[in-house]
């Protein structure tokens, strides 16, 4: 058995994927590898096998210390010597490691990049031979390489420290502008490309306008993923606390994770949503890279991610195991204007960012098939996916030029200084007190938009911001701008065709009982069972009666005592134990 078998075998593997072992034969020749693939694509496998088949030490970079200790955790319950340096280690323990390295005793060593672009550490690493160098999550190189994260920008040295020893750079989705900011940071001249496809065909995409968003999450939840284990994102670190508050009062098992928790509660919450089937974790962006829980089920966006790039990276963290999964973002004209703001806000990079945020707005507000859309900004071409939301939907698109040349020529009229929400009341004829201010009623326009509804008249703004008719000024004051782009719709030289408004359903508060919840737990607890086969009908009345005997569960389910013993206590446990025994850390 040759050695690259061998390697696989150790890995716990039986077989690479085309592009795994075209990375892995560059590298072991050598020669510097870019590989792109999705969340799940297996690009761990590359550097971990061929940091083993080569002499010396793979050094591996990777930004997170969870996720280090996460992979060599891992790694060594493979048998494979693998360690990490990092803060965490006192002097003593690194005294050790760097006895075991001088010594041979390691074959793969974890680093951050701060730890790794010290002095100190690039001097040491010449007294040892090394494999190759992996960078891992290398799409954080343009993401924060000059602001949150610089070292990742200083990871060019080294190719000039370590001319001879291979790089691999792996990340997840990107375009063609970060593979190429990714090479000339890391001063990759001579580098094979390998690029798969982004398409993850096993996740349901729906995207659809938000109103009343927590409703909305409810029926979600209630009617697509029962008892499904699953990660809303959100902004922001209070919306995460409440909102997981919320939905444990509803009896459905919820924990938050963000920035400002301590690690011991993140690592509780994180234990507890790994562990436990059917938990929802509430979360903002932190809990993001590294985290591979193979039987999420569903990713729910509530806010807006800043990226096509992220918001693939964030679903993608559902149906990692390949079984079906689901994914839902809401947003509306509101979350757009914040987004924006957001990155105005911060001065650093904020060009770049707002090249990628509109690049998103141009996804959602396309017509035609979702995925065909996503896909296509990672410059992949495809046919309709069929089961988006675009693809089942039976609805026509509308035509609305002249609603977009009333909306810009009364922002032309308004020199850009009345907000959207004013414009609209001004088209519907509504006399209110900000209207009077400003004379409003005697626009020429006035009322004369009374023939589309507002969510439609925001639904144009989104259009004509996404594709940039409209620009949002960046200053602390409103305004907005026509520009050269939308004196064609004014002329009549080009046209707005738009796809029909899709809302999501709602399900209210009050519609949630507590035998349903009860049944969400119940359909969590089916998840881990292989003994069993309960159908939804048999564990409704399972959950509205709540045997507690063996005789009493086969009654109701009609199946043979037999049978109902080989499930009988776990699922009577799961039915009656209650949420309050939970040992485990809730949010703040």
């Amino acid at each position: 058995m040759n050695l690259k078998k061998q390697t696989l075998l150790r890995l716990g593997y039986s077989e690479y994927r085309p592009l795994q072992e075209q990375a892995i034969d560059a590298l072991c020749s050598g020669r510097d590898v870019l590989l792109a693939a999705p969340t799940g694509g297996g690009k761990s496998l590359v550097y971990q096998s061929a940091g083993l088949i080569r002499p010396g030490v793979a050094i591996i970079v990777s930004p997170l210390l969870s996720l280090m200790s996460q992979q060599v955790e891992l790694l060594n319950k493979k048998g494979i010597r693998a360690k990490f340096l990092n803060s965490t280690l006192n002097p003593g323990e690194q005294d050790d490691l760097i006895w075991a390295l001088r010594y041979e005793h390691i074959d793969l060593l974890y680093l951050s990049p701060e730890k790794l672009v010290q002095p100190s550490v690039i001097g040491f690493l010449h007294s040892f031979e090394l494999a190759l160098f992996a960078i891992d999550e290398a799409h954080c190189i343009s993401q924060w390489g000059g602001f949150f994260r610089p070292e990742y920008s200083q990871l060019g040295q080294l190719k000039v420290n370590f001319p001879n020893v291979p790089i691999v750079a792996l990340t997840g989705t990107v375009d063609k502008a970060n593979i190429a900011s990714i090479q000339q940071s890391l001063q990759l001249s001579d580098c094979l490309v390998l690029k798969s496809s982004f398409d993850r065909a096993n996740i349901h995409i729906q995207i659809a306008q938000k109103k009343k968003a927590k409703q909305q999450i409810l029926y979600f939840l209630h009617h697509e993923v029962p008892g499904k284990t699953g990660i809303i994102y959100c902004r922001s670190r209070k919306k995460t606390e409440e909102l997981a508050s919320w939905l444990r009062g509803l009896g459905l098992p919820s924990r938050c994770y963000h920035a400002a928790l301590s690690e011991d509660e993140k690592q509780q919450n994180h234990t507890f949503f790994a562990q436990q089937p059917g938990t929802i974790m509430v979360a903002t962006t932190a809990y993001g890279m590294g985290i591979d829980i193979a039987h999420v089920r569903f990713v729910v966006h509530l806010d807006l991610p800043n990226s096509p790039e992220a918001y693939f990276q964030e679903i993608g963290r559902a149906g990692r195991d390949g079984k079906p999964a689901n994914a839902l973002l809401l947003y509306g004209l509101q979350d757009m204007l914040q987004a924006q703001q957001l990155v105005t806000l911060q001065s650093s990079s904020s060009i770049i960012e707002s090249q990628q945020l509109q690049s998103l707005f141009k996804i959602l507000e396309n017509r035609g098939c979702r995925r065909q859309n996503l896909l296509k900004h990672f410059d992949e071409d495809s046919v309709p996916c069929g089961h988006c939301d675009r693809c089942l939907s039976s609805k026509s698109e509308l035509n609305m030029t002249i609603a977009s040349q009333k909306l810009l020529s009364l922002i032309y009229h308004t020199k850009g200084l009345q907000p959207f929400a004013t414009l609209i009341q001004i088209l519907l004829g509504k006399k209110t007190k900000s209207l009077s201010l400003i004379k409003g009623d005697t626009f020429s326009l006035f009322g004369k938009g009374k023939e589309i509804s507002e969510s439609q008249w925001k639904s144009v703004i989104r259009h004509l911001i996404a594709f940039d008719y409209i620009t949002i000024g960046k200053s602390h004051i409103f305004n907005v701008h026509i520009n050269e782009k939308s004196r064609a719709i004014l002329q009549g030289k080009s046209q707005i065709i738009m796809p029909s408004e899709h809302y999501y359903p709602i399900l209210q508060e009050e519609q949630l009982s507590t035998d349903t919840a009860r049944m969400h737990k119940i359909l969590a607890w089916k998840t881990t069972q292989t003994n069993t086969q309960l159908s939804d009908t048999q564990i409704r009345l399972i959950c509205l009666h709540k045997p507690t005997s063996i005789a009493s569960l086969s009654r109701l389910t009609g199946l043979p005592k037999e049978k109902v013993a080989l499930f009988a206590d776990s699922l009577m446990k799961t039915l009656h134990e209650s949420d309050t025994n939970e040992t485990l850390i809730t949010c703040p």
